[in-house]
């Protein structure tokens, strides 16, 4: 497979947005960038179901994702630049962006080289 697709369904608004600023294959972000993204976004998804839609963000999702105590750092700018461009992303919309970032980590521009 060769594509680098953004989504495979469900193009929105926002995520017209996301590639406006990242490129049609979200190819601005490297490898690990989109690593953390996949992670807030599951993050996201997940505590979605555990409370009210609108009182859980995209922002609280990132900062839950406790990079300082599993990566030992801050959470990188370009990561809250996102999250707050991602602000009102709905739970399809975030599974949406999820099935991209792992078509691109797994087979795409964001794959890790094997030797």
């Amino acid at each position: 497979m060769t594509t680098d697709l953004v989504t495979y369904y469900g193009q929105t608004p926002t995520i017209d947005q996301l590639v406006e600023n990242y490129g049609a294959y979200l190819e601005k972000l490297d490898r690990e960038s989109k690593l953390l993204l996949r992670t807030v976004l599951t993050n996201y998804v997940f505590m979605q179901s555990r409370h009210e839609p609108s009182s859980y963000t995209l922002i609280e999702a990132s900062r839950d994702a406790l990079f300082v105590t599993f990566l030992g750092m801050d959470m990188p700018q370009l990561l809250v630049d996102i999250c707050s461009q991602l602000n009102g992303l709905t739970t399809h919309e975030a599974e949406t962006i999820l099935e991209a970032l792992q078509h691109q980590i797994r087979w795409g521009n964001a794959r890790q080289a094997v030797n």
